[in-house]
């Protein structure tokens, strides 16, 4: 192997335009407070497979000083798979850019963005500037971002944190996350899993199919947010000093009210059968939420019921044990498993327990997936499965001593069930491990 360098320069002005078009090679984009444009751009090659060292074959790079613009294309008749392209601009930049099978990465600028990508991860960082992102197949994560975004994607994971402005969602197979994230929410979305931590949206419209729908209210003295579900629960988390106004209908799922106060169209916590409608008041009502299901539990906690805390730091123990014969040269990576399985199941929530159990697993075999050996992988399979099936039964163990009602251990046990059925038709496990973890649940 060699190592080939190529650096362009140019003086540009604020306000620079970059066009970056792509079908295998990533860049990073960084802002700065320098005046000149600065393309790096680093490759390993093979002596065999490389005649001349010209990069410049590989990526091209043109300013045009009267538009203010800068393109750079990249040529994918040379097979190149160690190539990095850091490009530096001034802050106020904006960027367009077609990628495939690579990423693109954009960090402290001042702009806005539009963004088309394949199969590849996208990272937004410290932007001041809207975005317009649509992807298939590759992660999305946008943090401090201060404007408007439109996200349209398929099979992408996406976390938004610590950003703000007008944030309008379509997306299908994915799971989304949120934090900390201020203005207006719109969500559409299909097969997904959506949790919305600290959210200080003003109006929230959120609207799913086949998955859950978790969301977190932060002090909001006013506005709109509506959910609705069809094929999975919707958790609302609302203080106790929110003034809201709260209509909520389920066709055939069940109530879960753990909220302070009277409320209207039911007689109890926990029905099953019918459409139910449920109306609370309190203050002012001037917060407006409205909740729609047809097939999933809609629970309403306030923020101290939203959790029951349960040490379980027994689970990582007892995994440890089960993995105690694993080689030397393999205990870093298990380790750094065992940590990622341990925060899964801090502040375990105890009606949702079966899902934090499928998040456990899938780690846990993440980290199985790395070994090279197909015995050791064999082994460690069946020492993993073997340690969830006693977690299974210990947390039961756990739960059944805390003051727990009848309905809530009843949902633990209906929703445990439904996520091990729903892991064997996925995939996920095996029909020998669903018995196993269904039997250990049912020996409680």
């Amino acid at each position: 192997m060699k190592q080939l360098k190529l650096n362009y320069e140019y003086e540009v002005k604020d306000g620079l335009k970059v066009e970056f078009v792509s079908g295998n090679y990533g860049v990073n984009i960084s802002g700065s407070e320098d005046t000149t444009a600065r393309i790096e751009i680093e490759a390993k090659v093979k002596y065999e497979d490389w005649v001349d060292d010209d990069l410049s074959k590989v990526v091209s790079c043109e300013y045009n000083k009267k538009q203010n613009s800068l393109t750079l294309n990249t040529n994918e008749e040379f097979d190149i798979k160690n190539i990095k392209i850091d490009v530096n601009v001034p802050k106020k930049t904006h960027v367009d850019a077609k990628t495939e099978n690579a990423h693109i990465s954009l960090m402290e600028l001042v702009g806005s963005h539009k963004i088309q990508n394949e199969n590849g991860p996208v990272f937004v960082t410290e932007n001041s500037g809207d975005l317009q992102i649509t992807s298939e197949n590759g992660p999305i994560e946008i943090t401090k971002n201060i404007g408007d975004i439109i996200l349209t994607f398929e099979n992408c994971p996406l976390s938004i944190k610590n950003s703000s402005g007008k944030i309008k969602i379509i997306t299908e197979n994915s799971p989304i996350k949120f934090g900390n994230c201020k203005g207006e929410l719109i969500l559409n979305s299909e097969n997904s899993s959506i949790k919305i931590l600290a959210a200080g949206f003003d109006s929230a419209s959120i609207n799913n199919e086949n998955g859950n729908i978790y969301y977190e209210f932060q002090d909001v003295e006013k506005g709109k947010f509506n959910f609705k579900n069809q094929m999975g629960g919707i958790h609302l988390v609302i203080p106790d000093n929110i003034p809201y106004k709260i209509a909520a209908k389920n066709k055939l799922g069940k109530f879960y009210v753990g909220l302070k106060g009277d409320y209207d169209g039911l007689d109890e916590g926990l029905n099953i059968g019918d459409e139910k409608n449920l109306n609370m008041v309190k203050g002012a009502g001037t917060v407006k939420i409205m909740a729609e299901n047809e097939y999933g539990t809609i629970r309403l906690v306030d923020t101290a019921k939203s959790k029951k805390n349960i040490d379980l730091s027994f689970v990582g123990d007892m995994i440890e044990k089960s993995l105690k014969n694993i080689p030397d040269e393999y205990s870093d990576t298990v380790k750094k498993g065992m940590e990622s399985a341990r925060e899964a199941m801090k502040n375990i929530e105890i009606p949702d327990m079966s899902d934090i159990m499928s998040e456990v697993q899938d780690k846990m075999k993440g980290v199985v997936e790395k070994f090279s050996s197909p015995e050791f992988k064999e082994q460690t399979e069946e020492k993993i499965n073997e340690g969830i099936s006693k977690v299974v039964q210990e947390v039961h163990e756990r739960v059944k001593d805390r003051d727990l009602t009848e309905n809530e251990r009843t949902k633990v046990d209906e929703r445990s069930r439904l996520k091990i059925l729903q892991m064997l038709a996925d995939g996920k496990i095996t029909a020998d491990e669903a018995e196993k973890l269904i039997t250990a649940m049912e020996g409680r």
